[in-house]
This record gives C-alpha cells, sequence and structure tokens, in this order.
C-alpha cells in the first residue's frame, strides 16, 4: 500500500515538473502572443482595418483582371474568417493566425492576378 501512494506522489511531481517547464520553454511565437494580450482591442481594430483593406485590394484585382471565381471566393472567405474572429473577440491567438493567414493568402492572389 505505501509503494502505491509513494508512486502516486512521485507521478504527481512528474506531471507539475512537465507542465512547469513547458511553461517556462514557451517558443518565440507563444512569448509573442502573450505580449499582445496586453493590447487586446488594439490588435482586434488593427487586424480588422489592414485584413479589410488587404482583402479589398486583392478582390477589386480579382475581379478587374476576370479571374476564376473560386479565388474572389477565397479571398472572401479568409477575409470574412479575420473579421468574424476579430468582431467575436476570439482569443488573441486565433485573432493573429487567421490574420496572418489572411495577409498571406490575399498577397499571393494579388501578386498572381497582376
Amino acid at each position: 500500500m505505501e509503494s502505491s501512494v509513494d508512486l502516486k506522489s512521485s507521478q504527481k511531481a512528474f506531471y507539475s515538473k512537465s507542465t512547469v517547464n513547458s511553461r517556462a520553454d514557451l517558443g518565440a511565437y507563444a512569448k509573442f502572443i502573450e505580449k499582445l494580450n496586453f493590447s487586446y482591442f488594439g490588435i482586434i481594430s488593427m487586424t480588422i482595418l489592414i485584413g479589410s483593406i488587404v482583402g479589398g485590394i486583392a478582390a477589386s484585382v480579382i475581379l478587374t483582371n476576370d479571374a476564376p471565381i473560386w479565388q474572389l471566393g477565397v479571398c472572401a472567405a479568409v477575409s470574412m474568417a479575420n473579421n468574424t474572429a476579430g468582431i467575436g473577440q476570439a482569443p488573441t491567438k486565433w485573432v493573429v493566425n487567421l490574420f496572418i493567414l489572411s495577409l498571406v493568402v490575399n498577397t499571393l492572389l494579388l501578386l498572381a492576378n497582376l
């Protein structure tokens, strides 16, 4: 009976050490996201503004270039996902990740249609 108690306490010690180490060893991107939590609503407003501008420019270039309609659909989908995350006050990680995705996809579509 005593050995099972020792086993449970050693398991608890192992798990508590592993969670402490994982929090201490955050990557650079996770640290960046933690820093952005300070100005959460500022980040939301800027991602909505910049994402909408880039998405609108990409959509107008796609339309004037007579590109396939799926390109316009992809452009609109990632722009709306970015805006939905911001307006819906999603966690900072979601807002930033969708903003980066929106910028990358819309920039690629914009460059493909120039």
